[in-house]
């Protein structure tokens, strides 16, 4: 499978050092992504079998400091009974406290993610109009090519690795919606609006604590991540693209060894279509 990324005509260090970023999701453009909501943290169900479950360790862990003439006088098995009166009131106030977190662990969840992962956002489709408009500089920039299916877009560590792979993006037009105890899938994580379905997105996320290089300081520094050049298909330029762009990524196409057999697009309008025609940039000078 290919998949492409647009970028602006300033980005041809992408091609030139081998270095692409992965963006917090802070300075992404959709303000909700990898914010699903979360309803709860647990189901009633699930908080009364936790209490049920853990309450004999704890009765038997708070009965154990209690004074030694205290336990004299009253046995574990009396203490537990004693204890297990007041056992409503105390279910009720864990539902009360959970459900009043939910709203904080979504905060709290939402920020650790600006905070830690870095998103690669790739695209299906190398001639949308919109996407070189808002990715390309208004069709100044240019599109890389990637080999979707090579190594470097796949390094899971584990078959439940949710991250450090690609991932298409689901699009709904209802926000996703958990219960953190029963969340047995990521998908929430890649949904976003049906107002991006033009983008036709897949994505990959990397820890950024891992990033070779970082421009500036935070999460919305830039965080660059070294990528083998093999990758890379193809290049194609925007139909605005000023010569001097258009001679700086030539010349890294012919003096960068791995990109010396990579094919070069130029776009250009169709005269009686909305849509770009491609054609085969015939003077890299190397061939």
């Amino acid at each position: 499978m290919r998949l492409y990324k647009y970028l602006h005509p300033d980005r041809i260090s992408v091609l030139r050092d081998g270095m692409i970023r992965f963006s917090s999701p802070k300075v992404l453009n959709d303000p909700f992504e990898l914010k699903p909501h979360v309803s709860a943290i647990a189901t009633k169900q699930y908080l009364d079998a936790e209490i049920d479950r853990s309450l004999p360790k704890v009765l038997a862990e708070e009965y154990s400091n209690l004074p030694l003439q205290f336990r004299k006088r009253v046995s574990l098995q009396q203490f537990q009974t004693l204890a297990k009166t007041h056992f409503p009131t105390a279910k009720s106030r864990v539902e009360e406290f959970a459900d009043r977190a939910s709203s904080m662990v979504q905060q709290l969840m939402a920020q650790k993610f600006e905070e830690m992962i870095g998103v690669l956002c790739l695209t299906e489709s190398p001639a949308n109009l919109l996407m070189w408009a808002h990715y390309a500089d208004s069709h100044q920039g240019f599109v890389v090519e990637f080999d979707s299916d090579a190594p470097f877009f796949d390094q899971r560590k584990g078959p439940d690795d949710e991250f450090r792979h690609l991932r298409k993006v689901i699009y709904s037009d209802r926000r996703p919606s958990l219960i953190l105890s029963e969340s047995d899938t990521f998908s929430p994580f890649l949904t976003k609006g049906p107002d991006w379905s033009y983008e036709a997105e897949w994505r990959m996320m990397l820890p950024l604590f891992e990033a070779n290089h970082v421009i500036g300081e935070g999460p919305t520094g830039v965080h660059l991540f070294e990528y083998p050049r093999t990758v890379i298909r193809a290049v194609i330029l925007g139909c605005r693209m000023t010569e001097e762009t258009k001679r700086g990524i030539t010349n890294v196409l012919q003096t960068v060894d791995e990109l010396k057999n990579v094919q070069c697009y130029q776009t250009a309008i169709d005269e009686e279509h909305y849509r770009l025609q491609l054609s085969p940039v015939s003077d890299r000078g190397h061939r």
